[in-house]
C-alpha cells in the first residue's frame, strides 16, 4: 500500500496499519475506560518477546504512557505487531489547493516521517523515547524567535509541543513492534548529525508557514479552513490508524496559546 508521509531521503515511509483501526481519537468514551480500567490491573511495562539471537542491541523504551494516550499505544502496538511489514512506496507530489494550510500540513507530515528515522535512531541505540532536556530546548528556542514570525511565545510552544508529542507517539508505537520483530527494518540514520538538523530546518519551515497562518483573521471562516484543509490532506495521504492518530495531534492546535482541552492522545499523562 503507497505510505502516505511526504519523507526526505533519508526517511522511509511509516508502515500502514489494518483498516479495522481506523481513527483512534474515536473511540467510545466507554471503551476507552473499560481498555483504561483493564489495563490499569496489567503491570506498568508490557512485556516483548526476546530478540532473536545475536542480536547485540537491546532497545530502552521510555516509561509507558498513561490514559488515553497509553491505551492509543496499546492498541497500535498491537495492531503494528499483527500485521506484516510493507515495502515502502515513494510519496507522490500533492496538488496545491490552500497555499496557506498546504504547506503547513505537509510540512507536519514530514516532521512525523522523520520520527520514524529517530525511532530507528533509538532502537539501535537503546536511548528512551523521552528526551527532555532536548525537548526544553526546542521549545525555548521557539519561543524566543516566535515573533520573527508573527506568532507569540506561547503559540509556537503550544505547536511544537503538540509536534513533539505527535512524534513521541509514533516512536512508541514503532519500537514496540521493532521490539516484538527483534528487528528494524533498514538502518539507522545518525541522530545528530543528519536527522536533528534536519528537523531544525524543517522547523524554521513550519514557523514561516504557522505565522502565515495566524496572520489570517482569527474568526470561524479560519477554523473551518482549518478542518478542510487537515481532512482533505488526510485523505489524500491516505492515512491510518497511527498516522491519522499522530496528524490530528499534531495538528490540534494551530493558533492557540495553550493545547485544547480535548480527548488527544497526550492529554492524561
Amino acid at each position: 500500500m503507497t505510505s502516505a508521509l511526504p519523507t526526505p531521503s533519508i526517511v522511509p515511509t511509516l508502515p500502514t496499519l489494518p483498516s479495522r483501526l481506523t481513527h483512534l481519537t474515536r473511540l467510545a468514551l466507554p471503551t476507552l475506560f473499560a481498555v483504561c480500567a483493564s489495563a490499569q490491573a496489567a503491570p506498568a511495562e508490557t512485556a516483548f518477546p526476546e530478540q532473536d539471537a545475536g542480536t547485540t542491541v537491546t532497545p530502552t523504551l521510555a516509561a509507558a504512557p498513561h490514559g488515553v494516550r497509553g491505551v492509543a499505544v496499546r492498541l497500535v502496538s498491537q495492531a503494528l505487531a499483527a500485521s506484516p511489514s510493507q515495502a515502502a512506496q515513494p510519496a507522490k507530489p500533492r496538488q496545491i489547493v490552500d497555499p496557506v494550510l498546504d504547506p503547513l500540513m505537509n510540512g507536519i507530515l514530514k516532521r512525523l516521517a522523520i520520527s520514524e528515522a529517530v525511532a530507528r535512531n533509538k532502537y539501535a541505540s537503546g536511548k528512551p523515547v523521552q528526551d527532555t532536556p532536548r525537548e526544553q530546548a526546542l521549545l525555548d528556542s521557539v519561543g524566543e524567535r516566535a515573533p520573527q514570525f508573527g506568532l507569540t511565545p506561547a503559540q509556537a510552544r503550544t505547536f511544537f509541543r503538540l509536534q513533539i508529542e505527535a512524534g513521541k507517539l509514533v516512536q512508541t508505537a514503532l519500537l514496540a513492534r521493532w521490539t516484538r520483530d527483534g528487528h528494524a527494518p533498514g538502518e539507522p540514520v545518525d541522530l545528530a548529525t543528519r536527522l536533528r538538523p534536519a528537523l531544525d530546518k524543517l522547523g524554521t519551515s513550519l514557523m514561516h508557514d504557522l505565522g502565515r497562518l495566524c496572520a489570517l483573521p482569527d474568526d470561524p471562516s479560519r477554523l473551518a479552513r482549518i478542518h478542510q484543509a487537515r481532512e482533505r490532506i488526510a485523505r489524500t495521504a491516505k492515512l491510518e490508524a497511527l498516522q491519522r492518530a499522530a496528524f490530528d495531534e499534531a495538528t490540534s492546535g494551530l493558533c492557540l496559546s495553550a493545547p485544547p482541552r480535548v480527548w488527544t492522545l497526550s492529554l492524561v499523562n
